[in-house]
């Protein structure tokens, strides 16, 4: 029997003003049977004090500062010290809906055979408050994976994990930098449970302190390449795909230019369904991050009214990898 219904688990480093935002939104928002336990990578910009503070005030459950190697390091000890029945990794500076974070948890806890939940997420970058992206992509690929069972991977910040099956999907590797592309590719090929919610979970908020900003490209393209080789079987493209692909090549560059073009000549352009006006309007006296953060609440509360959540899911048969030997 877990302690907690749910183990909120923050891994941080170096990012103090952001963590007050993620933070206090979390310890108002958390209930009497959830826990927030807290793994900071030995930062030195004031962050083991203030969760000192909030432990002693007895805000967060549990925490640890000290030197790790890094975001899979830090999410491996919260998974291990966490003592709830689901587990929801929480990033440092992002934003998410504990409503449809909770909606899931029930899911989760009426259909004892899901071992995870992913679902919807958002958006926004912190020099443009005006407009968020809720990507289709992740939703369409998971169908694919329903149908097919081929492998997928997408940011894992919506992501709810079951603490008892960590011995089927296993902790984060220590490995890569872009923790979510390995685990949730991982995830994928195992054979777990997967269900997806409808509702949006979470919302990234575009800084140029994330990690995916401060490594260099090609850095960035090798360790997709790496990891992806490793769960996807390279198939052969056939003709359609290959003239899709092709036209897709070409159009991309040009695009930014045939954009200013239009807005310059009063044009109209074609609207992405993605793209939502997040309804900003300054408020007089208010800091960057308040703005980013209260917009990110604004926006996912309002989405979620919108959209009705609802979950994706069917059971997968209980079997071996490693096919029987016939007599």
């Amino acid at each position: 029997m877990s302690k907690y219904r749910i183990s909120y688990l923050v891994t941080t480093y170096n990012k103090l003003p952001y963590l007050r935002q993620v933070l206090t939104r979390l310890v108002e928002a958390r209930l009497p049977d959830e826990e927030i336990v807290v793994a900071d990578g030995g930062s030195n910009d004031g962050t083991s004090e203030y969760l000192s503070e909030l432990f002693e005030a007895g805000k967060i459950q549990q925490f640890v500062s000290e030197r790790d190697k890094g975001e899979s390091h830090g999410n491996n000890k919260c998974m291990l010290m966490a003592k709830g029945e689901v587990l929801k990794m929480i990033t440092d500076d992002d934003a998410f809906n504990y409503p449809i974070i909770r909606a899931a948890a029930d899911f989760m806890h009426e259909h004892p055979d899901v071992d995870v939940v992913m679902g919807y997420n958002a958006t926004i970058q912190d020099h443009d408050l005006t407009f968020a992206r809720v990507k289709e992509d992740p939703a369409i690929d998971f169908m694919r994976w329903y149908e097919l069972k081929e492998p997928f991977w997408m940011i894992g910040l919506p992501l709810l994990v079951r603490r008892s099956s960590l011995p089927i999907v296993g902790l984060y590797y220590t490995g890569v930098v872009f923790v979510d592309l390995e685990y949730t590719y991982r995830i994928s090929t195992v054979k777990a449970n997967i269900a997806w919610c409808t509702g949006l979970l979470s919302m990234h908020v575009d800084n140029p302190n994330g990690n995916f900003n401060r490594m260099p490209p090609k850095m960035r393209e090798e360790e997709y390449n790496h990891v992806r080789s490793f769960f996807v079987k390279h198939k052969r493209r056939n003709p359609v795909e290959l003239l899709r692909d092709t036209i897709e090549a070409v159009k991309r560059p040009i695009r930014p230019a045939k954009r200013a073009v239009f807005d310059r000549m009063g044009w109209a352009q074609f609207q992405n369904p993605e793209v939502f006006a997040t309804g900003y309007v300054p408020h007089e006296g208010e800091d960057l991050l308040s703005a980013v953060y209260r917009v990110c609440d604004d926006f996912m509360a309002a989405q979620n009214h919108l959209r009705k959540t609802e979950f994706i899911y069917k059971p997968q048969e209980v079997s071996k990898v490693m096919p029987p030997t016939s007599a």
